[in-house]
């Protein structure tokens, strides 16, 4: 699936959805470390093989769009589970994609290997998946525009308001406000005086509203309806072990946590006596597994490495 989508981008100017969701968090991709190491060789297997694309272009596409949105984890010592056991005598190079997997369940894996696929373990049409994270991703995207489109014209327009008034000294804002008061005075006078006729024209701000509420409203369904497809892909029980619960907080944040604020999130979930020992208990797993990773050195944890480094 990896290696395909990369030959599709070599064709088209926009970036994958898969690429596109991961930079704006929409979604988290994570790869054993041998996935990380075989794109590469693939993709020269495929072109040998008479495949029609630009190789050079793809590798560059590689390294430069996909290798630094993915988290490449390293799954060994993670516990073997049920669904891996059965895999493992048919192909063991599958054996690290469902530890991984079991550990932060649940998610969706998307692949190609016939294994995974007869196993009903990975999602086959993910053709239809990256449609599902197009529609998310562009939704969010929009309505975040609406937002930003908003809050700019109210900041404006109060800056405006506020800089009129600023630059007035005491009598003339006295003075403004008798000129205004005046004003709406005649104006009430003159309507009670003159019939008024109805406007042929649409008051503009209804219809503007109207057709904001409209977008809106697509979008919405829209977005909806690709949560809904995603969900109905994400295989996997929750684990209920520490290490299980460390790792979905981990995977879920847009940040790299302290063990501070692990502990936070999980609360009673850690077992231990008191604060120091929960502390201690979330270090011992931390430390306990490669597929944790202290990005900073001073004890900010994330699961994985972030375009392999």
């Amino acid at each position: 699936m990896l290696t395909t989508d990369i030959i599709a981008a070599t064709r088209r100017p926009a970036p994958s959805s898969f690429v596109a969701g991961a930079r704006a968090g929409t979604v988290r991709c994570l790869i054993p470390v041998h996935v990380w190491e075989e794109v590469p060789r693939v993709l020269a297997d495929r072109h040998h093989e008479g495949g029609r694309f630009d190789l050079a272009r793809a590798l560059e596409l590689w390294q430069s769009r996909y290798a630094p949105v993915l988290y490449v984890v390293d799954t060994a010592g993670l516990p073997m589970t049920p669904q891996a056991e059965v895999l493992a005598g048919r192909d063991a190079s599958d054996v690290p994609m469902l530890l991984l997997a079991g550990v932060i369940a649940p998610v969706v894996i998307i692949g190609t290997d016939a294994d995974l696929v007869d196993s009903g373990l990975a999602v086959s049409d993910w053709i239809a998946l990256r449609a599902a994270l197009g529609d998310v991703g562009v939704t969010e995207g929009r309505m975040a525009d609406l937002e930003r489109q908003a809050s700019v014209l109210a900041n404006l327009t109060g800056h405006l308001a506020r800089a009129a008034v600023e630059q007035l000294s005491e009598p003339k804002k006295l003075a403004a406000v008798a000129v205004l008061g005046t004003a709406a005075g005649a104006l009430y006078w003159l309507q009670r005086k003159r019939p008024r006729v109805p406007s042929q024209r649409e008051p503009v701000l209804p219809v503007v509203l109207e057709h904001v509420s409209t977008r809106i409203a697509a979008l919405t369904s829209r977005h909806a309806r690709g949560e809904d497809r995603w969900r109905q892909a994400e295989l996997g029980t929750p684990g209920d072990t520490l290490l299980h619960r460390v790792a979905r907080t981990l995977v879920r944040s847009r940040e790299p946590l302290t063990r501070t604020a692990i502990v936070e999130r999980l609360g009673e979930a850690v077992p231990g006596a008191g604060h120091t020992g929960r502390m201690v208990a979330v270090l011992d797993v931390l430390t306990a597994h490669a597929m944790f990773v202290d990005v900073t050195g001073r004890g900010h944890w994330q699961v994985g490495r972030l375009g392999g480094r």
